[in-house]
């Protein structure tokens, strides 16, 4: 999964019913926080972090 995707089904403390409904600024805070919380497991050896193609991906081991 791309880290937007992760970042889409996490729980976000905003008022709004559904991802497609935060606004864009918010999207991009949403992300960035995403990434930094998997650069940490990456880092804990809990996921691996996918660079094969254009975007890049994340697994669990």
């Amino acid at each position: 999964m791309s880290a937007y995707d992760i970042a889409a089904g996490m729980t976000w403390d905003i008022d709004c019913e559904s991802w497609e409904q935060f606004p864009v600024t918010q999207k991009w805070f949403a992300v960035g926080e995403a990434i930094a919380h998997l650069r940490y497991l990456e880092s804990e050896g809990r996921i691996k972090r996918n660079t094969d193609q254009k975007i890049v991906t994340f697994s669990a081991h």
